[in-house]
This record gives structure tokens, C-alpha cells and sequence, in this order.
């Protein structure tokens, strides 16, 4: 009987609570926002490799050095978050995002918006990616459906950066102000993260102890299931943020598009990204999982050459699009099966999603070579490998992650996928 009135409270203190404080939508405002950063920074890449003169080495550098740097740090950081220090290191994590990308606002140099670009991405670890592993602890056994209601509030924000930034320069300001806007930001965030409090019990959970953390990695470096959908997510990638990482440029220098019509065109991108996002939520409560990503995979096999060869500007754009829409479920889906493979253990699974990280940020810095010797068009060929890589390596049969019911969620923890 006092659990039932004590559960009663509970709901009723949720119920009383104002929307915007509410925890699950303020983890999903966070991913919202990191994901408008993110476009808003590589949209401005034309522009900024213009006002600094930057070559396409420095433009691999910039997007893929942060990556290889941060794998340092990001495994503890996200190990940690699986301890009752998960809150304190949220919050430090916004916090430093708002400093970072004040300073990269700021910068009128190479070096400088190097460094905020490299100290930006474990404070992003920290702040956003601990809010998942938050929201995950609370959607045992739903895993996918989680992950794909956060995926759609990503590529909602993904949507809005190309078009902040593409209303910028069209009213004639430079790329810095809308960093600076998006630190302001930030740190309006990380107050309202703050508020939470006691409202939000996985933003701090009792968790593991910091002492046991190197044993509970060392079981899971065990799980050979664990580390294939660790892989396969990062290869994955090649088709997602990588993908988005150099349309921009191919479509200004490639295409012949102006920075103006290559924000709008990525925009446009960013608006399939959030259709097919939209879409894998019902979809996954009908579909086997793994058979949608194998089916989308297939036909980006065969739709990417297309894209790379077709000569006219007009049909690139449509099949950009389509593009977009044929990655439908890639990262809800490797992901929460990467979650499922470890369970209990968020913190643990993206500590080693982070060290993994170093091969998807090894695909982009090579990306960048390989366009300084033989040109962008050229280099665009080795994301090839993202869909070769699901079609071949995403197992028939889907036996992965279940999509349970909402209201017979089991109370224990699921099996071992």
C-alpha cells in the first residue's frame, strides 16, 4: 500500500510538473540542440574555409581530429556516467559546450577553432550523450523505440541549423554570430538540466561503483555481439555524419552551388533525415529491426554510385534526398542494439562507442586526403563502405532488440542479447 501511494505522488508530481521541465523532453531538447550545432557547423564549412582560407587538409583536421583526440578522454568520462556522478558531469558538459563554442564564435584563426572543435567534443560526450544513457536506463526493453523518438529530435534540430545559418548570411552577418548565438544557448540549457533536481532519478543513478568500472569493461570487451554493433554503427556513420559532414562542400564545390543554395540544399537533406525519422517510430513496431536496415542498406548499395555520377545538379539533389531517406533506422537501431548487447551498462556501451569512434574519425580524416590528391568527387566514393558494411554484416535473422509494449515493460533488467 505505500509503494502504491508513494507511486501515486510520484505521478502526480510528474503530472505537476511544467512541460518544459519535464525530464524526457529535456534530454530530447539537449539532443535537439547538439544536433543544430552540428549542422550549423558544417553548413558553415564553405563559408568558413573562405573567410579563413582554409585548405581541405585543415577541413579533414576539423572534422575529424577532435574525434581521434577525444577518444582519450570520452571512455572515462562516459564509464563514469554510469555512477552516481552521471548529473554533476552532465551539467559540467553543457556548461564547457556553451565555453567552447564561444570561443570557436570568437575565433578569427585556424588554431583557435581547432582547439574549441576538439574541446567541444568530449564536453558534447559529457552533456549529450550521458542524457542518453539517462534516458535509456528508463526505457529498458524499448531500447529501439527510445532511440528512434531520439533520433527524430536530432534530425529536428539537424533541420533548423542549415536554415539558421543560411538566414544569417543571407542578412549579411559573418558565421560567427550564430556560434555565438548557439553558446547562449547552451548555456540556457544546461540551467534548465539543472532545475531537474530530484525530478529525474536516472539523470543520477546509484549506479556502479567507480572502483568495479575497469572490471565491468573488461566483461564487456567480452561480448563479441557488443562489439560488432559497435563497429557496424561507426561504419554505419559514413552514410549519416560523414555524409552530411562533406555534402556541403561537394555540393558548393562539385555541384558549383553557392554557400546560400548549399545551406538550403543541405536543409532540404536535414528534412528527409527528419521525415525518415519520423517514420521509423511506427515503423519499428511493426517491422523486424535488422531486416529494415538490411533492406535500406541494399538499396543504398546500389542508389550511391548513381548520385556520385549523375552530371546534372537537379538529380543530385533528388537523390541526396533519397539518400537521406534510404539511411531509415540505421543509428536507432545499431545503437539500442549496441545497448541491448550490454544491459545496465549505458555508460560502459558508449565508452567503448567512443573508442571505436576513432575509426569513423580515421574514415574522415582520410576522406580529406584523398580529396586534396584526387579531388571531393573522388574521395566520395569510400562511404561506399557504410551500406556495403550493414548489407553484409547486420545478421537475417532479428533476434536483436525487442520493442515490448510500454505497459508491460518487464521491472528487471532484459537477457543477454
Amino acid at each position: 500500500m505505500h509503494s502504491c501511494e508513494s507511486s501515486h505522488r510520484r505521478s502526480n508530481a510528474r503530472r505537476g510538473a511544467p512541460i518544459w521541465a519535464r525530464p524526457l523532453l529535456v534530454f530530447l531538447s539537449i539532443e535537439f540542440f547538439d544536433e543544430l550545432v552540428y549542422s550549423a557547423e558544417i553548413a558553415a564549412l564553405p563559408e568558413i574555409r573562405a573567410s579563413l582560407g582554409l585548405t581541405y587538409a585543415q577541413i579533414g583536421l576539423l572534422l575529424g581530429l577532435p574525434t581521434l583526440l577525444s577518444t582519450a578522454l570520452e571512455p572515462v568520462v562516459m564509464l563514469l556516467g554510469d555512477t552516481h556522478l552521471r548529473r554533476r558531469l552532465i551539467l559540467a558538459g553543457g556548461f564547457a559546450v556553451a565555453g567552447t563554442l564561444l570561443v570557436a564564435g570568437l575565433a578569427h584563426a585556424f588554431p583557435v577553432l581547432l582547439a574549441a572543435f576538439v574541446l567541444n567534443y568530449p564536453a558534447s560526450g559529457a552533456f549529450v550523450t550521458l542524457s542518453q544513457t539517462a534516458m535509456i536506463d528508463s526505457s529498458r526493453g524499448r531500447e529501439a523505440q527510445a532511440m528512434a523518438r531520439w533520433t527524430a529530435a536530432g534530425s529536428l534540430g539537424a533541420l533548423f541549423g542549415p536554415l539558421a545559418l543560411a538566414s544569417a548570411l543571407a542578412l549579411g552577418t559573418s558565421w560567427h554570430l550564430p556560434f555565438l548565438t548557439l553558446a547562449a544557448l547552451a548555456f540556457g540549457l544546461t540551467a534548465l538540466a539543472a532545475r531537474l533536481g530530484s525530478r529525474a532519478r536516472a539523470i543520477a543513478p546509484a549506479g556502479l561503483a567507480p572502483a568495479h568500472l575497469g572490471r565491468h569493461l573488461i566483461a564487456a570487451l567480452r561480448r563479441p555481439m557488443l562489439l560488432r554493433w559497435l563497429v557496424l554503427l561507426n561504419l554505419g556513420d559514413l552514410m549519416l555524419d560523414v555524409f552530411a559532414g562533406f555534402a556541403a562542400l561537394y555540393f558548393a564545390d562539385a555541384v558549383g552551388l553557392t554557400h546560400a543554395q548549399t545551406g538550403l540544399v543541405l536543409s532540404t537533406i536535414m528534412a528527409a533525415g527528419l521525415l525518415a525519422d519520423v517514420l521509423v517510430i511506427p515503423l519499428l513496431e511493426r517491422l523486424p529491426a535488422r531486416r529494415l536496415v538490411r533492406l535500406s542498406a541494399a538499396v543504398l548499395v546500389c542508389l550511391y554510385p548513381v548520385w556520385l555520377v549523375a552530371p546534372w545538379p537537379a538529380v543530385k539533389i533528388g537523390l541526396a534526398l533519397v539518400i537521406r531517406l534510404g539511411t531509415l533506422g540505421w543509428y536507432p537501431v545499431l545503437q539500442a542494439e549496441a545497448y541491448a548487447a550490454a544491459p545496465g551498462q549505458p555508460g560502459t556501451v558508449m565508452a567503448l562507442a567512443s573508442i571505436s569512434g576513432v575509426v569513423a574519425a580515421a574514415w574522415t580524416t582520410a576522406i580529406g586526403a584523398v580529396a586534396g590528391l584526387a579531388g571531393l568527387p573522388a574521395a566520395m566514393w569510400i562511404l561506399l563502405a557504410g551500406p556495403v558494411a550493414l548489407l553484409l554484416g547486420v545478421p537475417a535473422q532479428d533476434a536483436g532488440v525487442t520493442i515490448a509494449p510500454a505497459a508491460s515493460r518487464a521491472d528487471g533488467p532484459p537477457p543477454e542479447r
